[in-house]
């Protein structure tokens, strides 16, 4: 079995074993509090038409940490852990489909210098289950996620946008735009000037995006963002 489908299988196995277990609830939002005093947050969505909330997160220190994902479900939150091969990686992107389950997130590794390589993960499902997409090297590594418009089939557009780059034979600065069929093989970059227009498949971004140099949140902190995801209905 080749290294991405393995992480592939694993990335599934491991959202849907963890959320078919059943789970008590807990205090400050149904999770242990160490794992909330190790999480600290990037990226966070409300429930949206039945669809869990989803809060991404990164737990550890800036030289060892790890990508994870809490997810709302009716008995409380839950917490997905990615494989190893996601150790160290830091979360750069995620968007979810306005009226589809599609989720998407990436990936990579952090530093002053950043990666070469974006790593994607999708779900189906809202969120529940993940896939992995594979490894896009981008035009330049200083390149970041503009938008990407994607629907169920797999068919999309990844928008890279590069304001600087310091390199000897850096590319033009402006946009590029890498085509997909399956959401796993990319075209080459073409390259436009300005901003294309986002189609109408474009995933909507975070209802909170935090810094990437965000810092640990407090117990009441942790609180209120799940309240502002959560309706008093939803769950």
């Amino acid at each position: 079995m080749a290294p991405s489908t393995r992480l592939g299988v694993a990335l599934v196995v491991a959202g849907m074993a963890l959320l078919s277990g059943a789970g008590k609830a807990q205090q400050e939002g149904d999770l242990p509090p160490e794992t909330l005093a190790q999480s600290i947050p990037r990226f966070a969505f409300q429930v949206q038409k039945g669809g869990p909330a989803l809060v991404f997160t990164h737990s550890g220190t800036g030289a060892e940490h790890d990508p994870r994902i809490l997810i709302s479900s009716r008995d409380g939150w839950r917490l997905i852990q990615l494989p190893e091969n996601f150790h160290n990686l830091s979360w750069v992107y995620a968007g979810r489909g306005v009226t589809s389950d599609e989720v998407w997130a990436g990936a990579q590794v952090g530093g002053e210098i950043p990666a070469p390589n974006l790593e994607l993960l999708s779900s189906a499902n809202g969120g529940r289950a993940w896939r992995y997409r594979g490894s896009l090297q981008k035009v330049s590594r200083y390149a970041v996620v503009d938008y990407l418009a994607i629907n169920p089939s797999g068919k999309g557009t990844l928008v890279l946008r590069l304001d600087a780059d310091p390199s000897p034979n850096a590319p033009r600065l402006g946009y590029y735009l890498y085509m997909t069929k399956n959401g796993r093989d990319w075209s080459q970059p073409f390259f436009s000037g300005s901003k294309p227009s986002p189609p109408s498949d474009v995933l909507a971004p975070p209802a909170r995006t935090f810094e990437a140099n965000q810092q640990p949140l407090t117990p009441d902190a942790w609180q209120r963002l799940f309240t502002d995801l959560l309706p008093a209905s939803g769950g």
